[in-house]
């Protein structure tokens, strides 16, 4: 497998100018896929939309592209997929999509590297509690099942500023991340002890309550993706950290589409782009119809 992308539909490609602040002071790049300031979409089918754009800031390593994967909770539902809950196996993100007749697949948070598959944080689906821990430190709630209409299809929510426990009582599934785009669309600062670049996986929503799987395979640090994110014209309205390195992907099959993405780069540990294949995943959210 590679992390290219086969379409079988066509795909224009317009050209812009978009400026960015970033941690070493002021970057100017050409960008495809934005034009006059909006991003231009691919219809994978109704409520799917595929773009991908070269990133405001350069990285040093691959093509410094952005991809994300557009979902319109009108059309789609989510589903929080953990290997506990099932038969304990880990699959990739082909198998997943396979196995539960998915259209879209992405981490679902980082995993403890203790056994391979309990999430990092806080993680229950419905009556199945995968992880209860709760991490001071992830202060990020991704929420999606509903126990009623009043609630949006899936929030992120902020713990630090927000009454979580509150949304606790009225979702049926949860995990806990790390915030990277807060309540008030405000970037968070990340302090790790020492700098972390990776490729990543981020989800997000936008101001229209679309959801958004992101993607890149250039490694940047979590305060650059944010930042990144905050100054394209995607009108994100909250962020969260998924995962980063060879695990962080993005994988849709409709059956006439097929995207493909697999991360390679974090250092430190693993500072190399060669991985071309999908690493097996405990945990994911994966994208169905309605």
């Amino acid at each position: 497998m590679s992390s290219g992308i086969l379409f079988k539909v066509l795909i224009g490609f317009t050209l812009a100018i978009l400026t960015f602040y970033g941690d070493h002071g002021k970057v100017t790049i050409t960008n495809s896929n934005i034009s006059s300031n909006k991003i231009i979409w691919t219809e994978i089918e109704q409520g799917l939309y595929f773009s991908e754009f070269d990133a405001p800031l350069k990285s040093k390593v691959n093509d410094s592209k952005i991809s994300v994967l557009k979902i319109d909770p009108d059309f789609f539902s989510l589903e929080l997929l953990t290997a506990t809950e099932y038969d304990s196996l880990r699959r990739t993100p082909e198998q997943w999509s396979l196995d539960f007749n998915l259209v879209a697949v992405v981490n679902a948070g980082m995993f403890n590297l203790s056994d391979h598959i309990t999430c990092s944080g806080y993680l229950k689906n419905y009556d199945h509690i995968n992880s209860g821990k709760m991490r001071e430190n992830f202060r990020a709630m991704a929420m999606f099942n509903p126990k009623s209409s009043n609630f949006p299809a899936m929030t992120i929510v902020d713990m630090e500023k927000e009454n979580w426990a509150f949304y606790m009582e009225n979702y049926n599934s949860m995990f806990q991340c790390i915030r990277m785009i807060d309540c008030n669309q405000e970037h968070v600062l990340w302090k790790p002890r020492r700098p972390i670049s990776s490729s990543m996986a981020v989800l997000a929503t936008d101001k229209k309550g679309n959801i958004l799987f992101i993607f890149s395979r250039s490694p940047y640090t979590a305060n650059q993706m944010s930042q990144m994110l905050l100054n394209l014209p995607l009108k994100i309205y909250s962020a969260m950290y998924l995962d980063g390195g060879p695990e962080a992907c993005i994988y849709v099959n409709n059956g006439n589409t097929l995207i493909e993405k697999v991360g390679s780069w974090v250092s430190p540990g693993y500072a190399n782009d060669d991985n071309n294949y999908q690493w097996e995943l405990p945990n994911v959210i994966g994208v169905k119809r309605k």
